[in-house]
C-alpha cells in the first residue's frame, strides 16, 4: 500500500510539473509544434511509401520508390479488372435486379481512380509538395508571441489535430467495417460453418477465386489493395488540409500585424471602445512611449521596413496559394466530380441493399460525406482569412501615415480584395458554397434512381 501511495504521489507530481511547464511556456513556439503537425501526415504517406521530407538513406529510398511503384502496379491491374468486371455484370444483366450489384462496385472503382491519380501526383511533384512544407515551415513563428498570436496559432492547431485525426479514424473505422466481413465468414467456414464465400471487390479473373487456396490469397491480396488505395487518398487530403492550415494561419498573423503597422492616439474622434483604440493601447502597452514621442523620421522608417517584409510576406503566401492550386487543382475536380457519385451509390446501397445491421456501405457513406466537407472547410477559411487581410488593411489606421506609406497601404488593399482561393481547375472555387451543390447534386442523382428502381420493381 505504502509503495502504491509513493508511485501515484510521484505521477501527480510529475503530471503536475508537466501541466506548470507547458502553462509557463505555452506562448513560446519552436519548429517542432509545426513537424508535429505534420507528422500524423507523413506517417500515412509512408505507409504507402510516398516520400515527402523523410529522412531516410539513399538506400531506403530505392526501396521505398520500388515499394511504390509495385503498389501502384497492383492498382492499374485492379481498376480495369474491376471495369471489366462491371461493363460484363451491366451486360449479362436481364432484370434491374440484376444490375443492383453494379452500384456496389461503383463507390470502390470510383476509389481506386482517385487513389492513383493522387499518388502519382505527390511523386511526381514531389519538389513542389517539398517546398509548400518547408516554406511554412520556415515562416512558423519562433520564440514568444503575443496573447493575439498565441490564440491564433493554438486555435489553427487544435482545430487541425481535431479534424486531422478524426478524418484518419474515419477512414481506419470504413477499412474495419469494409474488410472485416470476409474474415469472419471465412474463420466460420473453417469452424465448420456453411457460410456462402465472398470478397471485398469483384475483379475480373481469369481463374476462379473461390478454389481453396486462390480464395485465401486473393482475400489477402484484395486487402492490401483497400488499405493503399484508402491510405493514398487519405495522405493526399491530410496534405491539402495542412497546407491550407497553415497558410489560412499566417494569413491571419499577417493580418494581426497589419493592424498594428500605424498608431492612432485615442482622443475624442477615436472612442476607446473602437477596435482601433484597442490597439493602439495595446501598442502603448507594449512599446511605451516610444510610440507617442516618435517623430516622423522615425515612424517613416519604421513603417517602411514594416510594409516591405509584409509585402514579402503577402506575396510568399499567394505564391504558396498557386502551388496549392496548381497542384490540387485538377485532382479537386475529379473528387468532386466523383464524390457526387459516391455518395448517390452508397446512399441507394444503404437504403436498398445492405441491411440494417450492417455498416460497410453506410461508413463509406460518411466517410464520402466527410472528406468532401473536409475539403471544401478549409477552402472556405483560405477565403475567409484573405478577406480578414484586406479588412486589417482598411482598418489599420493608414490615413495616418505618410503619403508614401498610405500608397503602399492602398496597393496592397487593392490586391487583397481580389480574395484567395483553390478551384477545382478553374471550374468552381472551393468553400461550403461547393459543397452544398455536391450534396444537391447527389441528392438528385439518388432521388433520380431511388424512382427509377421504384418503377422497375412495380414492372
Amino acid at each position: 500500500e505504502i509503495t502504491v501511495r509513493v508511485r501515484m504521489t510521484s505521477l501527480l507530481r510529475k503530471c503536475f510539473k508537466r501541466k506548470s511547464k507547458q502553462k509557463a511556456n505555452e506562448r513560446v513556439y519552436a519548429k517542432s509544434e509545426y513537424d508535429e503537425s505534420y507528422a500524423p501526415t507523413k506517417k500515412v504517406l509512408g505507409w504507402v511509401a510516398i516520400r515527402m521530407t523523410h529522412s531516410i538513406s539513399e538506400e531506403t529510398t530505392k526501396w521505398w520508390d520500388m515499394f511504390y511503384w509495385f503498389e501502384l502496379a497492383n492498382l492499374f491491374l485492379a481498376g480495369p479488372s474491376e471495369l471489366v468486371s462491371m461493363v460484363m455484370t451491366a451486360y449479362e444483366a436481364q432484370t434491374f435486379r440484376d444490375s443492383i450489384k453494379l452500384f456496389r462496385m461503383m463507390p470502390c472503382f470510383g476509389c481506386v481512380v482517385l487513389s492513383i491519380f493522387k499518388s502519382i501526383n505527390m511523386v511526381l511533384h514531389r519538389p513542389v509538395f517539398e517546398n509548400l512544407a518547408n516554406e511554412l515551415r520556415d515562416m512558423w513563428p519562433e520564440g514568444e508571441v503575443t496573447e493575439e498570436e498565441h490564440q491564433i496559432i493554438k486555435a489553427a492547431l487544435k482545430e487541425l489535430n481535431l479534424i486531422v485525426k478524426g478524418y484518419y479514424w474515419c477512414n481506419n473505422a470504413l477499412l474495419i467495417s469494409f474488410l472485416s466481413p470476409p474474415f469472419f465468414i471465412t474463420v466460420a467456414r473453417y469452424c465448420g460453418y456453411a457460410s456462402p464465400m465472398g470478397l471485398h471487390f469483384l475483379y475480373w479473373l481469369p481463374f476462379d477465386p473461390f478454389q481453396p487456396i486462390y480464395y485465401e490469397i486473393m482475400l489477402v491480396v484484395q486487402t492490401w489493395h483497400a488499405l493503399v488505395v484508402i491510405w493514398c487518398n487519405v495522405a493526399w487530403d491530410m496534405l491539402f488540409c495542412l497546407f491550407l492550415c497553415h497558410i489560412t494561419t499566417q494569413f491571419d498573423l499577417l493580418a494581426r500585424r497589419v493592424r498594428r503597422l500605424f498608431y492612432v492616439a485615442v482622443d475624442q474622434q477615436l472612442h476607446r471602445s473602437y477596435p482601433m483604440a484597442a490597439v493602439s493601447e495595446e501598442m502603448l502597452r507594449t512599446e511605451g512611449e516610444r510610440v507617442r514621442s516618435g517623430d516622423d523620421s522615425y515612424w517613416e522608417a519604421r513603417h517602411q521596413k514594416q510594409i516591405i517584409e509584409i509585402v514579402l510576406r503577402h506575396h510568399a503566401l499567394i505564391r504558396l496559394t498557386g502551388d496549392v492550386e496548381n497542384q490540387f487543382s485538377l485532382a479537386l475536380l475529379i473528387n468532386f466530380m466523383n464524390s457526387s457519385i459516391i455518395i448517390c451509390f452508397c446512399g441507394f446501397c444503404c437504403v436498398l441493399i445492405e441491411k440494417w445491421n450492417e455498416v460497410a456501405y453506410k461508413s463509406f457513406l460518411v466517410t464520402a460525406l466527410t472528406q468532401t466537407w473536409l475539403l471544401c472547410w478549409y477552402g472556405q477559411k483560405l477565403i475567409d482569412s484573405s478577406k480578414r487581410l484586406a479588412d486589417a488593411l482598411y482598418d489599420c489606421g493608414w490615413y495616418n501615415g505618410s503619403k508614401r506609406a498610405k500608397s503602399a497601404v492602398l496597393i496592397m488593399l487593392h490586391r487583397a480584395q481580389k480574395g484567395i482561393y483553390v478551384t477545382t481547375h478553374g471550374f468552381s472555387i472551393i468553400s461550403l458554397a461547393s459543397y452544398s451543390t455536391i450534396i444537391k447534386t447527389a441528392w438528385s442523382y439518388f432521388t433520380l434512381l431511388l424512382n427509377f428502381f421504384k418503377e422497375k420493381a412495380i414492372e
